[in-house]
């Protein structure tokens, strides 16, 4: 009895270490994330993973027209809780991980209670950064083979997940803070600017096509003074929705400023370049907007440069060179695409 009495304990041991050097891993990869999506799937993978969940799913502040909550960031179900209702502040004054079952008899949470298990949730770990809750990590139930109930162990555990977490995800909003454009979400010009001198490298060193396109909007100013700034506001977010749409997930979208919007295209050619700049012209036109004077519709003109190797070609240089394309697109009647390649020919 002595000898399994033993074993057991050395099992128990073995499975310490093989948490804690987990957790050690998970902490240094949200670390070194400034992607608050990739932070938010690292969470919910280690969850179905390394704690067996059947499904979890990360709530995040987030303003609505009646007020702020914590809404669904990541795949699946979705779900909300008042960021200023009587749960919150149970959270707040309760800093632990909550069982679900805790709030089965508390009327004041009866209708939550409900909408939980509804979507089948076991726990909910609450994220702290600096004293605030700055995001739920909500779990499902167990998958069957494992158990049904996380233990203390594993609650503990996701504490410790649950801060690593709200400090990745503060680290990403400050990076995203940084190299976004508020109102568009793509990147902002200084971030292009950077991404562009870096992608000239790897395509010299590495031989690649790099392929880059500036775009206007036609007669913004127009619609501007027709309808509305706000309006105009909305045009400028719709486009940049079907930019990131109509873009690989690689390739680099930026407001470029005011209306003028850029992406860089790494490893493609101009023949393919102009591929993609036609299908974005075409999707750019095909959106409708809806005002008091009527429906309207908005077009671009869109400049193409290339990337020539060997040729001590620089960022301000294949700027200038999709620029000028812009400027012919522009001048030779609008809602069209212009190659540098093929313009100085003419």
């Amino acid at each position: 009895m002595e000898t399994l009495g033993f074993n057991e304990q050395e099992e128990n041991y073995k499975k310490q270490i093989f948490d804690l050097k987990t957790l050690l891993e998970i902490g240094k990869t949200l670390n070194a994330s400034l992607s608050l999506n990739d932070v938010l799937n690292i969470v919910v993978l280690t969850c179905n993973g390394h704690f067996h969940a059947s499904g979890a799913i990360i709530l995040l502040p987030a303003e609505k027209d009646d007020g702020e909550y914590f809404i669904t960031r990541t795949e699946g179900e979705y779900f909300e809780i008042k960021a200023n209702g009587p749960f919150i502040k149970f959270l707040k004054e309760n800093q632990r991980t909550i069982d679900i079952g805790d709030l089965k008899n508390d009327k004041e949470f009866e209708d939550l209670y409900k909408k939980l298990k509804e979507k089948e949730i076991n726990l909910i770990v609450p994220m702290r950064f600096k004293g605030a809750i700055n995001g739920l990590l909500l779990l499902k139930e167990k998958e069957r083979d494992f158990g049904i109930k996380y233990s203390e162990n594993e609650k503990q555990y996701l504490d410790i997940i649950a801060g690593f977490a709200s400090v990745a995800i503060e680290n990403a909003k400050l990076y995203e803070m940084a190299t976004l454009d508020r109102k568009t979400r793509l990147y902002n010009h200084g971030y292009f600017q950077n991404r562009l001198i870096e992608e000239i490298e790897r395509a010299e060193k590495y031989k690649t096509d790099l392929t880059l396109m500036i775009m206007d909007l036609d007669h913004f100013k127009k619609i501007n003074d027709t309808y509305g700034h706000m309006k105009g506001d909305e045009v400028l977010i719709k486009v940049a929705e079907t930019i990131k749409k109509q873009v690989r997930e690689f390739d680099i979208p930026a407001r470029f400023g005011g209306e003028e919007f850029t992406v860089i295209l790494p490893e493609t050619d101009p023949d393919n370049g102009v591929n993609v700049a036609e299908r974005l012209r075409a999707a750019v036109k095909k959106l409708k907007f809806s005002s008091k004077k009527g429906e309207f519709n908005v077009t671009v003109s869109i400049g193409i440069s290339n990337y020539i190797h060997s040729s001590n070609m620089t960022e301000d240089i294949l700027i200038e060179q999709a620029d000028k394309a812009l400027y012919y697109a522009k001048e030779h009647g609008r809602d069209q695409v212009a190659l540098y390649r093929d313009i100085i020919k003419k």
